[in-house]
């Protein structure tokens, strides 16, 4: 019985798999798949037409002549249109902050979202309706599955693994137990979509040509090797479970910040472990075991075989990023959706996170050589200690100079970073032409520290701007703070003068008083910051930035294993690995090593050696470390194609070529069919 079962189950699928039944089957799920998504094409196209009436209506408004419009959004929270009466108590409550200086509203779209937020179905993901082009790329994927599925003759195993989900999702859905539902939901849609972009890669790669057979034989060996597949588990496993495991008590920003950060983080060193292990087990393993000499026998030089092996690990890695990318994206603009703790919070996940910005910082002098040489002879002439251990041998003159000079330099730029109660500094922020062009405001970051840096303590600050224009704030040290800036400040140089006033402005009495405390701030945390782009196209660069990393260490990996061991190889490879991530780090402790040593003494040559090895690994290394782009897309900072540029000609053309070129030439004259008289 059992038999004549399986008998007739293969005749089906075989039946099923001919081209007229695919094509039939194609035009079908094509209607299902447009019947399905008609509801949400139609709620977004409605609600986008609501938001263009409410922001057409609202941009007329004016505060200042206390224009009907401004009135009613200002008392009630309401807004009149075309299509109807809108109206939102959370308008109400933010009530004056709603409109700048001139009385124009500052935020229309996040008018429009709050107003339409009861209008959203309930049927839908917000996400889904919340603009017209989500449903058109929701439509646009679950197609390409489809297809990809019918004509790969995957539908079968496809639909039923579809089922199978829905089995478990709708009960889950319906007894309330909707974390289950979407981590069920997100590790079905990532395992088929890799599996699909498996089956679609080992097609692509079916040419006759030899290094194709080379690369479609290791995609093939990745899926049924536990190296590759328990890291590609891990990654396709963890990122819907990371959702859930983030406090949602936490401001909305830094739940999707953290979620960035630990997902693209967990998906570049899988890919990269996965890519070192499986590039040096390949190649080591089939010499080995000498299968590699039934290659080489074939038209196949040796040049095509490496070309292929990296093919393969290159195409795995791309399929396995494509599918990580998507996911990480649908899961941000999911969490998007979830509440906020307020309006500015949400206002700060599309202008903070979620976005492309470029970063301007005041330039701190440093000080001159000159000065700098007569501020470290007039500490060494003063000090009896340190003069007596230079003249025994017990500390090196060059070691102490370099330390005294590093200290007074750090001084010198902190003292410029450090505004003493009552009194005021100012700044310039140059290079933003570009921030003009493109108008509207801009953001001044600023992260102070005073006192003991109480994060329950506040403490005044005034800034002021080159038209005579300032605000005063309340700042709490340790914490980042946001003043959004004009553009309409920047001169025709492209320079934003800020004058940065350490008093608190006495209403009362309209005078100034001195601040309570000295402040001063990092190097780093007084900038200004300005859209330059959208997330989408920023996010793709980062995607890319990271692929060809992987191309590298591909690469690396592959050319590795030609002459050495597999252990080797691994040790060889993941040490380049590390020591590239690790680049900026070693940079910056490099700055501010000393010996301790007597010099002379064998301790101070081996901490010479050593640091010597330091400066060699860090200089060699350093475009690897610089390319990185995860922490910037967390931050919201713009992957420019600057650095996009040089990771594809430096490492991606220039490290990977040079690589291939060192391991084919030791591969060529490394001896693969020597037969020792055994086996």
């Amino acid at each position: 019985m059992t038999q004549s079962f399986r008998e007739r189950w293969w005749r089906w699928n075989n039946r099923f798999q001919k081209t007229r039944v695919k094509v039939i089957a194609t035009i079908i799920s094509t209607l299902v798949v447009l019947g399905f998504m008609t509801p949400f094409f139609v709620a977004s196209a409605r609600l986008q037409s609501q938001r263009d009436a409410i922001e057409l209506v609202i941009q007329q408004a004016n505060l200042s002549d206390r224009e009907p419009i401004s009135v009613a959004l200002l008392e009630r929270g309401e807004v009149t249109t075309s299509m109807g009466k809108f109206q939102s108590s959370r308008l109400r409550s933010m009530g004056n902050d709603l409109f700048d200086r001139q009385g124009k509203v500052v935020d229309a779209a996040l008018i429009s979202d709050v107003l339409l937020a009861p209008s959203f179905p309930s049927w839908s993901p917000v996400f889904m309706v919340e603009r017209p082009t989500s449903p058109l790329a929701g439509t646009a994927i679950l197609l390409g599955a489809t297809f990809l599925a019918l004509w790969l003759n995957f539908f079968i195993p496809y639909l039923c693994i579809m089922i199978t989900c829905a089995a478990i999702v709708l009960p889950s859905v319906s007894q309330g137990y909707f974390s289950v539902a979407f981590v069920t939901t997100g590790i079905t849609a990532l395992l088929l979509a890799f599996g699909l972009l498996i089956q679609l890669l080992i097609v692509l790669l079916g040419a006759r040509a030899g290094w194709c057979a080379v690369a479609q034989t290791l995609v093939r060996e990745s899926i049924r090797l536990r190296i590759s597949v328990s890291f590609i588990a891990v990654v396709l496993i963890a990122l819907p479970l990371l959702p859930v495991f983030i406090d949602g008590s936490s401001p909305l920003r830094y739940q999707i910040q953290t979620f960035m950060s630990r997902s693209l983080d967990i998906a570049y060193v899988c890919a990269a472990c996965m890519t070192l292990t499986l590039g040096c087990a390949t190649v080591a393993f089939e010499i080995r075991d000498k299968q590699i000499w039934q290659l080489m026998t074939k038209p196949l030089d040796r040049f095509q075989y490496l070309v292929g092996k990296w093919v393969g690990l290159v195409g795995l890695n791309t399929v396995l990023f494509l599918v990580c990318g998507l996911g990480i994206f649908i899961f941000v603009q999911w969490m998007r959706t979830r509440p906020a703790v307020d309006d500015f919070d949400r206002i700060a996940i599309r202008d903070e996170v979620l976005v492309a910005r470029d970063v301007s910082r005041p330039e701190y002098q440093p000080l001159s050589r000159d000065k700098l040489e007569e501020a470290v002879d007039s500490v060494i002439a003063s000090d009896a200690i340190l003069k007596a251990d230079l003249d025994s041998g017990r500390r090196r003159f060059e070691d102490v100079r370099r330390e005294i000079a590093v200290q007074r330099q750090v001084e010198f730029q902190s003292a410029q970073r450090r505004v003493d109660a009552g009194e005021s500094k100012t700044f310039v922020f140059s290079n933003l032409l570009a921030a003009k062009k493109l108008g509207g405001t801009m953001s001044l970051r600023y992260f102070f520290h005073a006192g003991g840096s109480d994060s329950h303590s506040s403490f005044p600050v005034i800034f002021k701007f080159a038209d005579g224009s300032w605000v005063d704030r309340m700042f709490i040290p340790a914490q980042a703070h946001i003043l959004m800036v004009p553009t309409s400040l920047i001169d025709a140089d492209g320079n934003l003068k800020v004058e940065v006033m350490n008093l608190k402005y006495d209403v009362k009495g309209k005078n100034f008083l001195p601040g309570p405390f000295t402040f001063n701030w990092d190097q780093d945390n007084l900038e200004i910051l300005y859209r330059v782009g959208g997330f989408e196209g920023n996010y793709l660069r980062g995607m890319i930035v990271n692929l060809v990393k992987l191309s590298f260490l591909a690469m690396l990996a592959v050319c590795s294993a030609t002459t050495l061991s597999f252990s080797v190889a691994c040790l060889l490879s993941f040490s380049i690995f590390l020591g590239g991530s690790l680049a900026p780090f070693l940079q910056q402790s490099l700055m501010y090593w000393t010996s301790g040593a007597d010099a002379g003494s064998i301790e101070s040559i081996i901490q010479v050696v050593v640091r010597a090895i330091a400066v060699v690994v860090e200089f060699a290394l350093r475009p690897f470390g610089q390319t990185s782009a995860n922490d910037l897309l967390v931050r919201g900072r713009n992957v420019s194609w600057d650095r996009l540029t040089l990771a594809v000609f430096v490492i991606g053309i220039a490290w990977t070529g040079t690589t291939l070129l060192i391991g084919w030439l030791a591969f060529r004259r490394k001896e693969l069919a020597v037969y020792s008289g055994q086996g």
